[in-house]
């Protein structure tokens, strides 16, 4: 394990980064963006700036962060921002930034290649060979005029002689760099590797000192490499390749097991020269792969994520963590200390982080790791630990729908059932306990969220408040208990302001505005969407961004705009997936089957609803079941109605109850239709918008009036129907008159 200095270090990075675990993420990333941006607009001011971003394709979250805030900077601002990247690696991140950038109307600039004469001046240029206009012309057809590829190209055909045939050009720039660095001497490709190894970018010393052999043998192949034009000097004492492909290249030629021992000793050399570099220190001691030294890897990947996490960069932090982790167990057991807490605790960072970069199925993957060692280990100081490392709101539930972890609850009702804890522990334990049998309508569970916030209210955490609050609203009826929801909406926006807690302050508004919509507030629930929609954009919360992308898909379908709401949704879905939702596929597969119920497509749609019920089963029959009844295949409907099972009283009750009533209205089925008239009659005035405005279906006063005629409740078909209709109106939906 690590040495008396290395403790040292490492505990008075953890001091920094404690200090950093009691400040809102939100929060202070919101003030480090807009201190960049005040930076920036400063500089302006004074004269014209320019950023100059490269291989954007490669960026971190935060820088990509970055740069949305410094493009939000008043118009008017001398500030040039320019990126480039590679078109075909503009997804996941970079296209949601690409995306949020374009309300901007930035200029797009496609990089073709060089024409014929720039080719022949490039080839010039770089002293290549003479050639006559026909092979030029080739040569700019084979290499598509990169600029790269046309310089290493005619660098090979000078140092090969004059070209007799076009086929002598490999057909790939690769090809083109390999047979250069084969007639570079063996001594020069091995420094040229060891400097791979190092980095994009390294420094001479620290490669004269890792390097097996002397000084003048480094110096004289870095020479060779300069000459080769395969490196480039940015500054004195410093190296960096002139393409990351000559990198690649240098790198996937290397075994791994020549590579660790170059990583090991450049860790070696970078203890000495630049001991305050962590991130590549933890880099470099990672990929070194010896049991001897995995102990300074744990210690210096955690001083590097600890670092990220002052920058806000969480997935990098996320990377870190991951890597520790699994150097961790490379640690000799001889090496003493309580290995399971030491373990357990390391992954309660990593679910930490990992919560914060989004990756909510991960880190509750990493999470179940730690509950597994705690139970392996019989510790139920562990068990808690791991139960309670997930501090972090998320905007939505955090486990796959309609599923629950059954051994997890029983532990946690273990450890519930147990006296003694403190108020902060057993508050935090109840809130692990309600999120996962969030939405269930579980007594027990509502109780617990109730206890919780009590507990919360005594420790006087405004942190622990706020959870609680927001994991009791959670158990609440969105459409039959939407005052008691406001209130508490309300107050957890207070909090939120007063505390700084931008994440719960933004929940606090979404909830208030799905009780405006409860209440039949239509003007009013807009009104807070728009307000929380800007907040969540000001604060760059990827969470809250996708949940308002959804709930403008689902205005659009209560309008009517059904393609345009099709759009977004598919929009929202892709940009949920990226962050780690476990809901994103199935929120997709619900909001396209209320689309075509609204648009009177479900029975084309059926294609599509066999697949999702293929993947999701039973919890997705009502789906499948309408579209065959509207199809005319009734007999199977009936045994897909069949196997369904009870209604669950969840956020998507009432679309799962409306499709299932379209089924039976439509197959003439009474059997079941009584008792899902009742289920349904206190929500006859739910506005058309499930819970969270995930989606949109008619209201369900029409449902209950179909039911009713069904019944052959005539008298009570017609009120509902009535009812229908003024809410239909009010939302100004699609649906009309029944």
């Amino acid at each position: 394990m690590p040495g008396e200095q290395e403790r040292e270090e490492d505990q008075a990075g953890r001091d920094v980064a404690d200090a950093f675990d009691g400040e809102d993420v939100a929060a202070g990333r919101f003030r480090l963006h807009r201190a960049v941006g005040r930076w920036l607009a400063r500089a302006a001011r004074e004269r014209p700036v320019a950023v100059l971003l490269d291989d954007l394709h490669w960026a971190d979250a935060e820088t990509l962060a970055l740069l949305s805030g410094a493009a939000d900077l008043p118009a008017g601002t001398a500030l040039l921002l320019v990126g480039a990247y590679r078109p075909e690696d503009a997804e996941g991140r970079l296209g949601d930034t690409l995306a949020g950038l374009a309300r901007r109307a930035p200029a797009r600039i496609a990089l073709r290649g060089l024409a014929e004469e720039a080719v022949a001046e490039l080839v010039r240029a770089v002293g290549g060979p003479r050639v006559d206009a026909e092979v030029l012309a080739a040569l700019a057809e084979r290499t598509g005029g990169n600029p790269f590829y046309v310089r290493e190209s005619a660098r090979l055909l000078g140092s090969e002689g004059s070209l007799v045939a076009l086929s002598e050009v490999p057909e790939g720039v690769r090809d083109v760099l390999r047979r250069r660095l084969g007639r570079l001497p063996e001594p020069v490709v091995s420094v040229l590797r060891l400097a791979a190894v190092a980095g994009r970018e390294s420094d001479v010393e620290v490669l004269v000192g890792a390097a097996d052999t002397g000084e003048d043998g480094v110096l004289g192949a870095l020479e060779a490499g300069l000459l080769a034009g395969l490196l480039v000097e940015p500054e004195l004492g410093r190296v960096r390749f002139a393409h990351a492909l000559v990198r690649d290249l240098l790198l996937a030629d290397l075994s791994r097991l020549r590579s660790s021992r170059m990583h090991g000793r450049i860790a070696v050399c970078l203890e000495r020269l630049a001991p305050d570099d962590v991130s590549a220190l933890a880099h470099h001691h990672v990929r070194a792969a010896s049991s001897a030294t995995a102990a300074k890897a744990v210690a210096y990947c955690l001083r590097a994520a600890r670092l990220a996490e002052s920058r806000f960069a969480h997935d990098v932090a996320a990377a870190l963590l991951a890597e520790a982790v699994e150097c961790f167990e490379r640690v000799p057991a001889e090496s003493g200390g309580d290995r399971d807490a030491e373990r357990v605790e390391l992954l309660g960072r990593l679910v930490r982080a990992q919560v914060r970069a989004g990756a909510v199925m991960a880190a509750r993957t990493t999470r179940r790791t730690a509950i597994d060692r705690a139970v392996g280990a019989g510790r139920d100081d562990l068990l808690i630990a791991a139960f309670t490392a997930w501090t972090e709101p998320t905007p939505w539930q955090t486990r796959p729908y309609g599923v629950v972890d059954a051994p997890v609850v029983e532990l946690l009702e273990r450890l519930l059932a147990r006296p003694g804890h403190e108020p902060a522990v057993r508050c935090l334990l109840l809130g692990a306990y309600a999120a996962e049998l969030s939405d269930a309508k579980v007594a027990s569970v509502r109780e617990g969220a109730r206890e919780a916030l009590a507990l919360a209210e005594g420790t006087g955490d405004p942190v622990l408040r706020a959870g609680a609050l927001a994991a009791l609203v959670k158990e609440l009826d969105a459409d039959l208990e939407w005052p008691e929801r406001a209130a508490l909406g309300g107050e957890l926006e207070r909090i939120g302001a007063v505390h700084e807690l931008p994440g719960h302050q933004w929940y606090g508004m979404f909830i208030r505005s799905t009780a405006s919509a409860a209440e039949g507030d239509v003007a009013g629930a807009r009104r807070l969407v728009g307000r929380w929609t800007q907040f969540a954009r000001s604060y760059r919360m990827p969470g809250p961004a996708a949940v308002g992308e959804t709930v403008e898909a689902t205005w659009a379908h209560v309008e009517g705009r059904f393609e345009e709401a099709e759009r977004l949704y598919r929009q929202a879905a892709a940009r949920m997936a990226r962050q780690g939702s476990p809901h994103a596929e199935g929120i997709l597969a619900v909001a396209i089957a209320t689309l075509r119920a609204s648009q009177g497509r479900l029975a084309e749609h059926l294609p599509r609803l066999r697949q999702v019920y293929a993947a999701f089963g039973p919890p997705a029959g009502d789906l499948l079941a309408v579209a065959l009844a509207a199809a005319g295949e009734e007999r199977e409907a009936r045994e897909i109605l069949d196997r369904a099972g009870p209604l669950r009283t969840d956020y998507f009750f009432e679309v799962f109850a409306t499709f299932r009533a379209m089924t039976l209205v439509t197959l003439g089925e009474r059997a079941g239709a009584e008792e899902l008239y009742a289920a349904l009659l206190p929500y006859r005035d739910a506005p058309p918008v499930s819970s969270g405005f995930t989606v949109a279906v008619r209201p369900v006063a029409r449902t209950l009036g179909e039911l009713a005629v069904l019944l052959g409740r005539e008298d009570e078909a017609a009120g509902h129907f009535a009812r229908a209709e003024s809410i239909a109106e009010r939302w100004h939906g699609p649906w009309g008159a029944a």
